[in-house]
């Protein structure tokens, strides 16, 4: 497919208004540049908390599930590679352990022995990955140069497409519901407010607003009120 055409496919990625679309759009580029599957994988890292960890795939739904009962997410080297690199892997025989090999074996059952994964980090919270997979290796420099460039523009439109996607929804997910004497007490704590100044401010005694702010804590599942400001913010609770 001429230059020109691939690059029109990339583009449109920023137009997708649902996860669908998304991969369909992911999926046509991948066809384009020589890939028969795609994987996207983003992951938000919450200050003190677990990770929010989201994929959009289009790989075998037999694969998928597979992978998901084997727990392979939690050894996968181009998962771990992504995580703490920036730089696109090619996939290959050396990146296996031997703890890894059942992965490498399965995927190639599957018609994914082949691929590269490019990383996206943004700002250390927000992380993405996208791998491109098929059957077999790579002909030339030539084309792994041509795969790596193409690569790595999808990746990052992707990642921008996700965070309008992907990322409201995966942030709502960990939200927890504080009725609106809650929402009132964490954005004063927010503000540096100890429970004397929210009591006087919402004109509730002391002790009431300790019992409120304590209920926020604990749905935040932390202990300290810094702890669970940055949760806040990183959330979209609280506005920075």
């Amino acid at each position: 497919m001429r230059s020109d055409t691939t690059l029109e496919l990339i583009s449109s990625i920023t137009s997708a208004t649902t996860e669908a679309e998304l991969l369909q759009k992911m999926q046509a580029v991948a066809r384009a540049i020589g890939y028969d599957q795609v994987l996207f994988g983003i992951e938000m890292r919450i200050p003190g908390g677990t990770p929010l960890q989201h994929s959009t795939s289009g790989y075998p739904m037999e694969y998928q599930e597979l992978y998901q009962h084997r727990a392979f997410l939690t050894r996968d080297p181009t998962v771990a590679h992504c995580q703490k690199n920036a730089k696109p892997l090619v996939w290959c025989q050396r990146m296996y352990t031997q703890d890894t090999y059942e992965i490498m074996e399965e995927s190639s059952r599957f018609g994914l022995g082949h691929g590269l994964s490019l990383p996206v980090h943004e700002a250390g919270l927000v992380l993405s990955m996208l791998s491109l997979a098929r059957d077999k290796p790579l002909e030339s420099d030539e084309e792994r140069r041509r795969v790596i460039a193409a690569g790595n523009v999808l990746a990052h439109c992707v990642h921008v497409a996700s965070e309008n996607i992907i990322l409201p929804g995966l942030l709502a997910s960990r939200r927890p519901h504080l009725s609106p004497r809650e929402q009132q007490c964490f954005q004063l704590v927010a503000l540096g407010k100890t429970n004397w100044d929210i009591g006087q401010h919402l004109k509730i005694s002391s002790e009431t607003a300790a019992v409120h702010v304590k209920s926020v804590l604990n749905k935040l599942g932390v202990s300290t009120r810094m702890q669970a400001v940055a949760i806040g913010v990183a959330l979209g609770m609280i506005k920075p």
